[in-house]
Formats: C-alpha cells, structure tokens, sequence
C-alpha cells in the first residue's frame, strides 16, 4: 500500500481501508533505472537523441541557447508539486527526486509510467461503463502539456539547464493537517519483530482526544510514529470510551477490527503520503463527549529484528458548533450491508472473471432517509485484496431505475487504495433518497495470471490458488465500497 518498490506488505489487510488522497505521485516500482553513467557532468546536451558527448557547450544547442525543456527551467516545479512529496529523503518512495543528480536517471522511465497511467498513481477511471457525475479532489493524473513536457525531456537526454535561469519551486503539497485543535501520541510503546513470513502486526491504540462536550471533526490525519514500519492505520470512533481502561492505552494483536465490543465507527484511514482528510465545508463528523479515537495500525516488520513504535497519533480538527451536514459512513458488500446477488462470496481456484454482486436499499434496517431529510454522497472508495481486478459502484434511482456510476477501478490494485471525495460542495453531492439501491460490482482473478496473487502465494510458501472465502487475510477476499454521505441537520 505504499510507494516501494520493493513493497513486500501484502499480506493480511484485515479490514476495509478508507485512504485519504496521495500527495506523492510518482514511482520507480519494479523498473530498472536509466544508464547509471548518464550525461556527462550531470549536463547532457547534443543533437536530441540523448547523446551526452556535447562539444564543449553543455546544456545549449548549436546557437548558445538552453535546450529546453530542461530541468531549472521546466521539470523541477513539476517534479516538485506531483512527486516530492513521496520521492524525498526520508520519504516512502524507493528513490529520491531532491535535485536534478537524483531525478535524470529515472526521465524516461517517468515519461513512460507518465504516459501509461500507472503514475501519478490513480484508479478512479472514466470507463464506457461509468461517467461519474463529479471530478474528484485532488485528481493528481497530468495534463496532456506535462506529459508532453517529461516525454520530451527524456527524449533530449534529460538536460539541466543553467541554475542561473532556475524558476521559483512551487511548494510540496502538505502532508500536515492545517489549524489542529489537538494531537494526540500513543501513550506505550509497541513492538514487532518479523517471524519467519509473518511479517504483518495488528494492534490498536486508544486515544483520548480531551473534548468535554460533543463537537464535530472537519480534519484529521496521523502522526507518523516510526514511518519504517508503518503500513496503514484504520480510524475509527469509539462511542462510548470503551478502550479507556486498555494497559498504556494498546490493545497488541486486535486482528482488523477495533478489539472492543461497544459502538464504533470507522470514519477514515491513512497510509504514507496520503494527505489530510478535510470533508467539504459545512460537513463534520461528530465526536461524542466521552467518546475515544481507535487506531487500527498495521505494521509491516522490515526484517531488520526488533523495531519499535511510539509515536503514531492522531491531529484532529474540530468544532462545536453543528455543521450543515452530519456525515456518516456505511460498507455495502461483503462483509458489510447489502444482499448478495450471486450467493455466498466465493472464488474457486483456478476462476477467471469471476463476479460477486450485491445491492443495498438505501435505509434497508438502517438509517431512516425520508424525503423531507437531504442526505449528500460526498466520499466514495473501493475495497478487495490480491484477487480482485475491478470493482465498480452505482446508484439506481428508486422512481426511474436510472443508473448514475460513483466509482470504477477497473484496474484494481491492492497497493494504492484511496477514499475519492467528491470536488462538490456539500449540496452538490449525488442526492440519496430512501428507496433507491447501491449496486456493488467486484471481479477477480484467481489464477497465477494475476501478478499480485502469485505474489502472495509466494509469500505464504504457495505455487497455486486455493479456493477463496470472504475474511481478513492474505487470500481471503473481500467485496466493499465506502460510502460516505453528508445528512443535513434541522
């Protein structure tokens, strides 16, 4: 699930995962880098065919002038504002993009993942079988001009250009929560230590946001403890405080859920790189007085022997006065709401194109929408493990039957996993009335024809599918779309 490209964390991911938006946008996974020799100097010049030699004039064409586009004038502000946020030291990408030493060997690779779509990473597709009603926030896919700009700089040989004609940079998307009212660090330190291939950890934190009176959070994101093991972290509303009494405030091994028995309410999820989760203005999820936050961390040991976290916590943001709208999630599928269409989930080894379908009523033994209350859809994401391949999510509208798609990821992939918001206002958001149904379609792929399948059979010691059930590991699977809705308060 995040940015390497020697990702080995597919294992386990035991519940749905909610992703706030990806600020970093670029990646080098699984492709070999440029000639290691490259331009001589670090300044390629010459006839655009990427020869090096130069004549003495680096970095300029027969008549004294930069060759362009070149790096200080043209690729280091996009490289900037679409990769650096992942692609810097310390970062979650497998190499870093801080300057022009770093980033000309990886041109043309960039150019093409570019061009292919795989990069910046993104899923929410426009397909013939859905024209989503909405853009999404933070779309991070390029225009057909930066595209345009990589492909030619990698065909030039990637020049640098003079520092003398360096434009200003434009600043990193930010990966800090703006204005936080609290934050708040787990309060014991935690442990892993890869054992053989089991190299996955699931412990729950409890943590006390300090609110005396009910408020309603319009930001969040986590702090990030010891970013080399951390994989992903689920968010969840603890209503009435149950976790309170947990030793140090950890409950070790709580699988993929929240490890108490009361309400709870999973409400976003994180993992390197992802920005702050902000619903639209006017939209708040509410905080209970009392209530605690639970985080569902997930760590992935690195194999380096006993590793240690005690640093993860949460930035909140929040205020006590009613919102327009109260948001609300719900999980439609397996193993959430809904009816399923196709019977039990299951994928037999050896399937191929095999289909799970299931539909919800809206307020079907839920929440009681009647027609005098507006409930906006304003967040919408996809769910499966290693054997899905494409997922797609609409409405049927109760009184025409008319279908409105919300979400394709026809290219699935269990690594990048994101909660799509709306670009909307709160009011703009696809209307959803009692009576209509919200279809959930997943396919999958259970042969060693899928990459990410063999990869975690490898991983468990396996050379061929088995048969595949709904539950919470490597080669379990599950069916799930979030979605997260705005009700508008009297």
């Amino acid at each position: 699930m995040v940015l390497r490209a020697d990702l080995p964390g597919l294992v386990l991911l035991s519940s749905f995962v909610l992703i706030a938006p990806l600020a970093c946008t670029d990646d080098g996974a699984g492709a070999e880098n440029t000639d290691e020799t490259g331009p001589s100097s670090g300044n390629p010049s010459g006839d655009g065919d990427g020869d090096s030699s130069g004549d003495g004039d680096s970095d300029s064409d027969t008549q004294g002038e930069a060759l362009r586009p070149n790096w200080h004038q043209d690729v280091a502000p996009l490289v900037t504002e679409a990769c650096a946020s992942c692609h810097t030291q310390g970062g979650v990408a497998p190499f870093t993009m801080d300057n022009y030493e770093q980033t000309w060997p990886w041109a043309t690779l960039m150019a093409d993942a570019s061009e292919a779509g795989a990069m910046p990473p993104w899923h929410a597709l426009e397909t013939p079988e859905c024209q989503p009603p909405l853009g999404y926030k933070h779309d991070p896919r390029l225009s057909e001009e930066e595209l345009a700009l990589l492909r030619d700089w990698a065909d030039i040989g990637a020049p640098e250009g003079s520092p003398d004609d360096a434009v200003e940079l434009p600043p990193p998307p930010s990966t800090e929560l703006a204005n936080p009212t609290t934050t708040v660090i787990m309060g014991a330190a935690v442990e892993v230590e890869a054992q053989g291939n089991s190299l996955d950890y699931f412990h729950c934190v409890s943590l006390d946001p300090g609110h005396a009176q009910d408020v309603f959070i319009d930001g969040l994101q986590i702090v990030q403890g010891n970013p080399e093991i951390l994989h992903h972290v689920l968010v969840y509303i603890d209503e009435s405080g149950a976790s309170a009494d947990w030793p140090g405030g950890v409950q070790t091994n709580c699988g993929g859920g929240t490890g108490v028995a009361g309400p709870t309410q999973l409400i976003a999820a994180w993992i390197p790189g992802s920005l702050p989760m902000t619903p639209p203005e006017g939209v708040g999820i509410e905080l209970p007085a009392g209530a605690r936050m639970i985080l569902n961390v997930h760590y992935h040991a690195t194999g380096a022997g006993l590793e240690s976290d005690a640093g993860t916590g949460l930035a909140l943001r929040w205020t006590e006065e009613a919102p327009e709208y109260s948001s609300l999630f719900r999980l439609i599928g397996a193993p959430g709401n809904g009816t399923p269409l196709t019977g039990p989930l299951m994928i037999p080894a050896g399937a191929a194109g095999h289909v799970e379908e299931f539909e919800w009523e809206v307020s079907q033994g839920g929440d009681p929408f009647p027609d005098s209350v507006e409930v906006r859809l304003w967040a919408i994401a996809n769910h499966m493990h290693l054997v899905g391949v494409d997922m797609r999510v609409w409405i049927e509208d109760r009184d025409t039957a008319a279908q409105t798609c919300l979400l394709h990821t026809p290219e699935w992939d269990f690594n990048w996993q994101r909660i799509y918001e709306y670009d909307a206002l709160a009011n703009e958001g696809v209307r959803v009335r009692a009576g209509d149904k919200i279809h959930v379609r997943c396919e999958y792929d259970n042969t060693l024809d899928n990459p990410a399948l063999v990869q975690g059979l490898a991983e468990l010691g396996l050379d061929e599918p088995v048969d595949v059930f709904v539950g919470e590991g490597t080669l379990d699977e599950m069916c799930l779309a979030a979605i997260g809705v705005g009700v508008k308060l009297p």
